[in-house]
């Protein structure tokens, strides 16, 4: 059997279409087609039902997905192994982070990851802990590093990289006290800007202010560097990685408040699938992401977050 045939089932149940499949993978419908019913004609049986609104597995296209992934991961290792038989890790590693870690602290260590791991090509994608563990179940992540306080995925391996501070911030000139945590009330009356659906801490605030005032409709943004920027112009209040406001509180640009009592604390935590092969390059980068906290005099960079 072709596996390229596999992969391409797997990308339309991924993506619920064979149209969204064709354009993640690079080919034309018809290709995928053509993909989809050669593997059919080979099970003898519709492995998808066909809706106007797009696909869905039959219940032997569910089973043959289950294998099919055990196939593509026992390819991936039988290639990694053969090439690693005489050469140094190499090949790509794909890892998925929260934006904060991905430009404050891995930024500055993919210098060293480099040096380390010459053969290594290690591809950041910014993602919240939902996007993440989701890319880890799909394929499309091969590691992922979340902040989340204790998650709790089925099928994913976790280290605990060690407690990573939040900060809220407002406006330098804010009237808020800084001498006292605010209430959930204060934060719905002041506003509080939110990152996307699916960042941890930030949901975790959102329901906090919801559940003080059920009509507050805090703005959510898609990215920090905006959140912090409306925060500093007297927009709002937000709740955010102390790395990323450090400079900031420091200038005096942002005044630091404190928060309601009862927020979680949260860790940074390296994730991975648990019945995965995982290749050479992915151990690889997996135990130097794991020594660059473990060993904090080597590893840490200005601006980098806290280690544990």
């Amino acid at each position: 059997m072709d596996t390229r045939l596999l992969t391409t089932f797997l990308a339309v149940l991924r993506t619920g279409g064979m149209t969204t499949a064709a354009a993640e993978l690079g080919f034309v419908q018809s290709t995928v087609t053509a993909h989809v019913q050669a593997l059919e004609r080979l099970a003898g049986t519709p492995l998808l039902d066909r809706r106007p609104g797009g696909v869905s597995p039959t219940r032997a296209g569910s089973l043959l997905a289950e294998h099919a992934r055990g196939v593509l991961d026992l390819q991936e290792r039988m290639l990694a192994e053969v090439t690693a038989a005489a050469t140094e890790p190499s090949g790509p590693v794909r890892l998925r982070a929260p934006e904060s870690v991905c430009a404050y602290w891995l930024a500055p260590l993919m210098p060293r990851l480099r040096a380390r791991l010459p053969d290594v090509s290690l591809s950041l994608f910014p993602a919240d802990t939902r996007t993440a563990l989701t890319a880890l179940a799909d394929r499309r992540a091969d590691l992922s590093l979340v902040l989340d306080p204790s998650p709790d995925p089925s099928g994913v391996n976790l280290v605990d990289l060690g407690p990573q501070p939040l900060s809220l911030v407002a406006a330098a000139s804010t009237p808020l006290p800084e001498d006292r945590p605010l209430t959930p009330a204060e934060l719905a009356a002041t506003g509080v800007l939110l990152l996307e659906e699916g960042c941890s801490y930030s949901d975790e605030i959102a329901a906090l202010v919801a559940a003080a005032d059920p009509t507050a409709n805090p703005p959510r943004f898609g990215g920090i560097e905006t959140a912090k920027r409306c925060a500093a112009a007297g927009l709002g209040v937000a709740l955010l990685p102390a790395v990323t406001v450090a400079d900031e509180l420091a200038a005096g640009a942002l005044a630091e408040l404190v928060p309601p009592a009862g927020l979680s604390r949260h860790h940074l935590w390296l994730a991975e699938p648990s019945s995965r092969w995982r290749s050479p390059a992915v151990h690889a980068v997996r135990t130097a992401l794991i020594d660059s906290i473990s060993r904090p005099d080597e590893a840490a960079a200005p601006g980098s977050p806290a280690r544990p």
